[in-house]
């Protein structure tokens, strides 16, 4: 097969993923990357807060250790919602 060929069963099973609810693995790469991000956050502002003796700085932390949660939590939502296959 040539390139054009192959591009065009590409897309096509891409479409047909996406419309029946999965997501491409090149999208499933990008949510693993951004929640493992997010929960490194999460944890690192987490132990930052536990260091602080600054009350104010301390609650700086835990409020970004919560916004990361809240992001983490919506990728994790969004992944469940949108990667299950088609029911028959």
């Amino acid at each position: 097969m040539n390139n054009n060929m192959q591009n065009q069963m590409q897309n096509q099973n891409q479409m047909q993923n996406q419309s029946m609810g999965m997501l491409s693995a090149k999208n499933l790469t990008i949510l693993e990357d951004q929640m493992s991000k997010e929960s490194l956050n999460y944890k690192k502002m987490n132990l930052y807060a536990e260091y602080c003796t600054d009350q104010q700085l301390k609650s700086v932390c835990q409020k970004a250790a919560q916004m990361h949660k809240k992001h983490f939590d919506t990728l994790y939502n969004y992944l469940n919602t949108h990667n299950k296959p088609m029911q028959m």
